[in-house]
């Protein structure tokens, strides 16, 4: 029986990090902690850097790359990335260019493989230079992040159907989003095609790849402003049965989360 694992060691505006394991290959997708927050979460896990054989970057913002100079520096981690997310980390942190053969550029829409795992880079609707959420297939099994976008196409659907566990972005409440604190420049950004995903839009694309094999949901990227837990699980309470449904926390991430095949 295969078998896919993954958590995520927090997730939200300060920080994203996402584990996902299978067979003797274990991947960070994002690395928006610090070296030292990041080891003690993995430590918690029973996991330490290791066994991590790759790092995922997803974009340029902060909250997803922070630590990954740092980590992959000190514990020689390859980083993958498209083009466009490097040539942003290059601009923002001359340091990272120094990692020179740990840094593999790949691109969004063509499929790789990191030892046991392919991996998919998605193109997503976001505003950043070259995104690419993923998703990760071992065997007949997939687990899928997606976060850090603002509207969703029908190639995502395509994508992300059919999987035995996502991370899914449930980001604001329009509600709140528009009566809360933000600038209305900031409002506007974040609740436009190219921000992030409303509670409402990630139902919607929920029912869109929902299947009776997707087995864990996590919902995730919250944010602490605009967003509130009984707002989203009223956008999820009815549904369909079957699915594991967990949040995603800034400080705690989740616990491990398994799927298997038949």
């Amino acid at each position: 029986m295969a078998k896919m694992e993954f958590t995520s060691l927090g997730s939200g505006s300060k920080g994203n990090v996402t584990v996902v394991r299978a067979g003797s290959t274990t991947l960070l997708i994002d690395c928006g902690l610090s070296w030292s927050e990041i080891q003690n979460r993995l430590e918690a896990r029973n996991l330490s850097y290791s066994q991590i054989n790759a790092i995922l970057i997803t974009h340029e913002h902060g909250d997803h790359h922070r630590g990954v100079e740092v980590v992959a520096r000190r514990e020689q981690i390859p980083i993958y990335a498209s083009s466009g997310t490097l040539h942003e980390l290059y601009r923002r942190n001359p340091n990272v260019k120094k990692l020179g053969s740990l840094i593999t550029e790949i691109s969004p829409g063509v499929p790789f493989r990191i030892n046991d795992i392919a991996v998919h880079p998605i193109s997503v609707p976001h505003d950043v230079e070259e995104p690419a959420q993923y998703v990760c297939r071992y065997q007949d099994l997939g687990v899928g992040v997606l976060t850090d976008c603002g509207s969703f196409t029908e190639e995502m659907v395509e994508h992300f159907g059919g999987l035995d566990g996502l991370l899914l972005e449930t980001n604001h409440d329009l509600d709140m989003l528009w009566n809360g604190p933000y600038p209305e420049q900031l409002k506007a950004r974040v609740g436009g095609d190219y921000g992030h995903l409303s509670n409402r839009q990630s139902r919607e694309f929920a029912e869109r790849i929902h299947h009776v094999g997707l087995q864990h949901l996590v919902l995730g990227h919250i944010s602490e402003q605009n967003n509130a837990l009984e707002r989203i699980m009223n956008e999820f309470d009815d549904l369909p049965s079957g699915t594991a449904i967990t949040i995603a926390t800034q400080d705690g991430g989740t616990e491990w989360l398994r799927v298997t095949s038949n």
